[in-house]
């Protein structure tokens, strides 16, 4: 169970800070001038791509775009999320999932140092939401620079006007990194994910944006 202290935002929202660093699911209360509800939308798919990816940027530096890039195969999407390391994922993206897919997944976040001093490109992959429960369906990559924590930087994507607003029903931190899954922009109730979670539970298509700590 983390003890490590909870940055950026979490500083301002105190019973979120202890929740989170608590390892607990917690909820606060919906606004009250938005629906509280999700929106089953599974069995729709996505017309970009089903394997999407996201790069995140350090809240420290000036915000770049971070709305999903998808492709048609699970091999596109995993090239892309990691900077051009990882190459063997199957194109059908079976087995995204599985433990030996996060072995896969942890294995490259150690070795991304190494890569960088060769002069060649590589990013962590810090987390994934997928569409439907058990890291089936449609699937979304999230990288950045670093992995978590370092000093005040945190990671954060809003799916708002994008495919997967209300579509995610699974999701995964790796690496050092916990999730926060957001029912509106950053604001209303929320999800707290800290490894393989395959279920969400009332959560279900509730996500409008993520946050990486």
């Amino acid at each position: 169970m983390s003890t490590r202290p909870l940055l950026g935002r979490f500083k301002r929202i105190g019973t979120l800070a202890l929740a989170a660093a608590l390892g607990l699911t917690t909820a606060l209360p919906a606004r009250a001038d938005q629906p509280s509800e999700g929106v089953e939308q599974a069995p729709f798919k996505n017309p970009d791509g089903s394997f999407c990816v996201v790069h995140m940027v350090k809240k420290t530096e000036p915000k770049l775009s971070t709305k999903p890039v998808c492709y048609d195969t699970a091999t596109e999407a995993l090239k892309d999320a990691s900077g051009g390391a990882i190459t063997d994922v199957p194109a059908d993206g079976k087995g995204l999932g599985s433990p030996e897919f996060v072995a896969k997944i942890k294995a490259h976040n150690d070795s991304v140092a190494r890569i960088r001093a060769t002069g060649a490109r590589a990013e962590y992959i810090i987390g994934a939401v997928f569409q439907l429960e058990w890291y089936e369906g449609e699937s979304l990559f999230i990288s950045g620079p670093t992995t978590c924590p370092v000093g005040d930087v945190y990671y954060d994507t809003d799916f708002t006007g994008t495919w997967w607003d209300n579509r995610t029903s699974s999701a995964q931190s790796y690496y050092q990194c916990y999730g926060l899954l957001w029912q509106f922009t950053f604001s209303g109730q929320y999800y707290h994910v800290q490894g393989s979670t395959p279920l969400l539970g009332d959560f279900d298509n509730r996500t409008s944006s993520v946050e990486f700590y």
